[in-house]
C-alpha cells in the first residue's frame, strides 16, 4: 500500500498492511531525514479550505504593526449595528495567532456580531484543495476544512472563553442567537464539503472535557453532530474530529456520536485517557493519536520505550493511527521521529 491508502484504508474502518503514521504537512522539515523517514513510512497530512466567505454590508480594516519587538495585528470591523475590534499577537517561532482582545468583548457587541454573521455567506471554493491534494500525492492525504462546531467557533474566534461563559449565563438569549446564525454558517459548509472532491472533512473542533462540560456537549454539540453527520455518511464522506484535550469527562458523551474518526487524541502523560480506554469505549471509532509533545526532549530511549509500550497498548485489533499534530521543538525532530519509526518497524517485525 501507498501512505495515502494505508490511511485511507484505516479511516474507512478498514485495516492496512502497516499501522498508518503520520504528521501534519506543515510541521515536518525540508530535511534529508525527513524524505529519508517519509520513504520508511511517515506520511503527511494536509488540509485545505473548501469554502469561501463573502460579506456584505460591512468594512473590514486589518493593520500589522511591530511594537517592541513584537509582531501585532488589529483588526477593524464596521458594521451597522456597531464596530468590533480585535487584537492579536504573532508567535515569532511558529507564526501561531495569540488574540489579546476578542471582537466580542462585551454584550453591547452582540447586536454588531449578529448583524455580521447574518450578512455572511458562504460558496464553494475546491481549487486550493485539488491542487493541495495533487501536490502531496501518495505520501499522504489532504483533508478538506470547515469551521470547527459553533459553540467552539464562537469561543475560540470570537469571545473567548470568559466571554463564552459571560454569554451562555448571562446573556443567554443573545448568546444563542449568535449561534444559531453559526449553526446556519455551519451548515451551509457542512453541505458544500458534502458536494467537495474531498473525501476526508476535517472538524477542527478542539473540544475539552476541561471547557465544555457533559452537560454543555449535550447541550451545545451532541444536536449538531446528530444533525450534519448522516449528510456526511450518505455523500460517503469521513469527518474526523480535532479532540486533544481532557476526553475522559466526555468519553460517554463521544460514545454517543456517530463521529467515526477521533483525531489527535493525545494519550498520557499529557492526555488523562489511555488509548486502551478510548477503544474500549468507542468501538465503532478510529483513534488517531497524537505523540504527547513533552517526550520531545526525551532521549532516542525513552521516546522508543514510550511508542512501542502505546503501540502494544493501542495498535491491537486496528482502529488505530500513529500521528503528531501539535508544534514541537524543530531541532528534536530527526531524533523523534526516528526513534519512533525504529519502535513501529520493531513492532511490526520490518527492517527499519
Amino acid at each position: 500500500m501507498t501512505l495515502r491508502e494505508r490511511h485511507l484504508t484505516v479511516l474507512r474502518g478498514g485495516k492496512s498492511d502497516r499501522i498508518p503514521w503520520n504528521c501534519y504537512g506543515w510541521l515536518v522539515p525540508k530535511t534529508e531525514t525527513a524524505r529519508r523517514l517519509t520513504q520508511k513510512g511517515l506520511g503527511l497530512m494536509g488540509t485545505r479550505r473548501i469554502f469561501k466567505e463573502i460579506r456584505a454590508s460591512v468594512f473590514i480594516n486589518e493593520e500589522r504593526k511591530n511594537i517592541g519587538g513584537v509582531t501585532y495585528e488589529f483588526v477593524q470591523i464596521e458594521t451597522p449595528e456597531g464596530t468590533l475590534t480585535e487584537e492579536a499577537t504573532i508567535e515569532p517561532n511558529y507564526g501561531s495567532r495569540w488574540i489579546k482582545k476578542y471582537f466580542i468583548s462585551k454584550v453591547e457587541d452582540y447586536p454588531a456580531a449578529e448583524y455580521l454573521f447574518r450578512h455572511t455567506r458562504f460558496e464553494p471554493d475546491y481549487e486550493p484543495w485539488r491542487k493541495a491534494d495533487a501536490e502531496i500525492g501518495d505520501d499522504g492525504f489532504v483533508v478538506g476544512e470547515i469551521m470547527p462546531i459553533p459553540i467552539m467557533t464562537l469561543m475560540v474566534s470570537w469571545m473567548g472563553l470568559e466571554g463564552m461563559v459571560d454569554g451562555i449565563y448571562n446573556y443567554t438569549g443573545q448568546c444563542e442567537a449568535l449561534l444559531d446564525a453559526l449553526n446556519q454558517h455551519y451548515d451551509r459548509q457542512i453541505q458544500l464539503a458534502a458536494e467537495s472532491p474531498a473525501e476526508v472533512i476535517w472538524f477542527g473542533d478542539n473540544v475539552t472535557g476541561s471547557i465544555i462540560s457533559p452537560r454543555l456537549f449535550d447541550k451545545y454539540v451532541a444536536p449538531v453532530y446528530a444533525r450534519v453527520l448522516p449528510l456526511m455518511n450518505s455523500a460517503r464522506k469521513i469527518p474526523i474530529a480535532h479532540y486533544d484535550g481532557s476526553n475522559r469527562p466526555l468519553v460517554k458523551n463521544l460514545a454517543l456520536t456517530a463521529l467515526p474518526v477521533i483525531e489527535a487524541f493525545t494519550p498520557p502523560p499529557i492526555g488523562n485517557l489511555s488509548v486502551a480506554e478510548a477503544k474500549a469505549a468507542w468501538v465503532d471509532k478510529v483513534i488517531s493519536v497524537n505523540f504527547p509533545g513533552n517526550l520531545f526532549l526525551e532521549p532516542s530511549d525513552v521516546i522508543y520505550n514510550y511508542t512501542l509500550d502505546l503501540l502494544k497498548e493501542g495498535a491491537p485489533g486496528g482502529r488505530f493511527i500513529l500521528g503528531c499534530t501539535e508544534d514541537f521543538p524543530m531541532a528534536e525532530f530527526d531524533k523523534t521521529f526516528s526513534a519512533m519509526g525504529k519502535a513501529l518497524a520493531d513492532y511490526e517485525g520490518y527492517d527499519w
